[in-house]
């Protein structure tokens, strides 16, 4: 099947690589069907691409790539509404909001996405406890360090492959 975006133009999809989310995505309830778009570079960035509304497109990423002390408390009812007994069965992204500057980059720990892609699905939920924050330095501390050793032209570069 093809999809129209406005990131993407004309993009080919398989019916068996799109993902439901039941109960939509936080914002965009109406929005229940995605799919998961690779960078051809390899990058750690995934799009995740409504295949509805061409215009609604979020980078995600594996929030361990940056913060690498990253937790989730998993309940019995995220299991159920994703259709499996097994952690291990579920991935989990982030969602990356992207910057001019790359120190300003950030991205969502406290509405992580759950997603079972053996069983298509996927779950967006709020960690309501106070550990996360919804704009997390996607470098942190570590960008402090490398500003002063990389040039502004090459933050920049960094930026545009992502968004």
């Amino acid at each position: 099947m093809l999809i129209q975006t406005t990131r993407f133009g004309e993009v080919e999809i398989q019916d068996q690589d799109i993902l439901t989310f039941p109960s939509g995505m936080l914002g965009f309830s109406a929005e229940r069907h995605f799919v998961m778009i690779e960078d051809e570079m390899g990058s750690p960035f995934h799009w995740l691409q409504a295949v509805e509304k061409q215009d609604l497109a979020f980078i995600t990423l594996n929030p361990e790539t940056a913060v690498s002390d990253f937790s989730l408390d998993i309940t019995v009812d995220h299991m159920k509404k994703l259709d499996t007994d097994k952690v291990e069965d579920l991935s989990v992204r982030v969602i990356v909001t992207m910057a001019k500057k790359l120190q300003d980059v950030t991205i969502n720990l406290q509405g992580p996405l759950l997603i079972n892609f053996d069983k298509k699905l996927g779950l967006q939920f709020v960690v309501a406890d106070g550990r996360y924050n919804t704009r997390h330095p996607l470098f942190g501390d570590r960008l402090k360090l490398d500003q002063k050793q990389q040039p502004e032209e090459e933050q920049q570069q960094v930026i545009a492959q992502a968004g």
